[in-house]
């Protein structure tokens, strides 16, 4: 079986991805400025087609890796598409594999077709057409925004690469929890239930981000200052050892990811007080109550939604892979900065808009890549296991 770049590995395949998207970013954010100062219509016009043509690099580019990209793509192919593909039988398919129902929908629907790299194709499809159409329903379809630049903040967390070759089922989950969020601020809450619903379906650590946006929506009049005192006795009480894992029946409550808070084994992820992460949520938390206007009502409500999924991190920090529970509140960190810099400065949105996007990328592709060099955090395989 032989596949596109079959002969990279998984660090060959995140420079390629960094080079494709800091290229993007730089020579896409100046072509969208040069139109915007012009011509309106083109500038709309162009920030969606460069906007497309980027995501279809992105599907091609993780939809046909090889099996050596990510150390999950392995196990997906050895423990799901082998055993797969000798199951034609709906009922016996569905009783053999324990997992999330719509990632066993789209296991059952491709792999009849006997290809991997369809079944995988699939996933980067869906992940990246969701994240698509939720930019651009973000930004009013460019009405309000750039819908490239948001895009471009998203895939600038450096866990991007993750959800698309590793931590898949997470990054099927994120666009539906996204959505959700936007429909809450929108007051539409059928709809926001409806895809938080799916979300969970794609995996079941979205509920975390549900039970977060349904709080910061009960608690949407009382003051932020209370949400400070719970953020930092929450980083007191994780700087001591408390976690989750040491709730004796959330363990019991069965899946997976409950199962992992009673993790003994040996791992090479860093387990215990993350003051890296801590530093991280905390340094975007203080820019965005600096520069954001706290009157408004969707800031407010991502500032505090931001506060409780960190929260909910920070007491994940003595399990392996917390950082598949920290991106629920790191989706909200590109939400913020579109919505801070567009109600801060409305009349330059766009010039502010690109440097942060310039910045953000920088930080997670080259800030944090150097120190993790050093030792002070994660190197990229062991960030991006699942």
């Amino acid at each position: 079986m032989y596949y596109l770049f079959d002969h990279f590995d998984t660090e060959d395949y995140y420079n390629i991805y960094s080079w494709i998207l800091f290229g993007f970013v730089i020579f896409g954010s100046l072509i969208i400025r040069y139109l915007a100062s012009i011509d309106k219509i083109k500038y709309k016009r162009t920030d969606r087609n460069i906007l497309i043509i980027f995501v279809i690099l992105v599907i091609l580019l993780f939809g046909t890796r090889g099996l050596k990209i990510g150390t999950d793509t392995w196990n997906y192919y050895y423990f799901y598409y082998l055993q797969g593909i000798q199951r034609t039988n709906l009922i016996d398919f569905f009783n053999y594999f324990d997992t999330d129902l719509i990632f066993e929908v789209i296991m059952y629907v491709t792999f009849p077709f006997k290809s991997f790299t369809f079944f995988i194709l699939t996933i980067s499809i869906i992940i990246n057409l969701s994240m698509y159409k939720f930019v651009r329903l973000y930004t009013n379809y460019g009405k309000s925004g750039s819908s490239l630049l948001l895009f471009f903040l998203i895939a600038s967390s450096f866990v991007f690469f993750s959800h698309q070759v590793n931590t898949i089922r997470n990054g099927l989950a994120i666009p539906f929890v996204l959505f959700g969020v936007y429909y809450m601020i929108e007051k539409n809450y059928k709809l926001c239930f409806s895809f938080l619903f799916i979300a969970f379906l794609c995996h079941g650590t979205a509920l975390i981000p549900i039970a977060c946006i349904i709080f910061a929506q009960i608690a949407k009049n009382i003051k932020l200052k209370y949400f400070f005192i719970l953020y930092f006795t929450a980083i007191g009480l994780a700087f001591i050892g408390f976690g989750f894992d040491k709730i004796w029946f959330l363990s019991s409550i069965g899946g997976e990811d409950f199962q992992r808070l009673v993790f003994q084994g040996e791992t090479n992820y860093r387990i215990g007080f993350r003051p890296d992460f801590v530093v991280y949520n905390s340094l975007f938390l203080f820019l965005f109550l600096k520069l954001g206007d706290l009157k408004n009502r969707s800031n407010l409500f991502l500032i505090k939604y931001f506060i409780l999924s960190s929260i909910i991190f920070y007491f994940n920090f003595n399990i392996p892979f917390s950082d598949r529970i920290g991106v629920y509140s790191w989706i909200a960190i590109p939400l913020l900065f579109y919505s801070t810099i567009n109600y801060t400065y409305p009349n330059k949105s766009l010039h502010y808009l690109t440097l942060i996007t310039i910045g953000y990328f920088a930080l997670n592709f080259m800030v944090i890549p150097a120190l993790s060099s050093s030792g002070s955090s994660d190197n990229i395989e062991s960030r991006q296991t699942n």
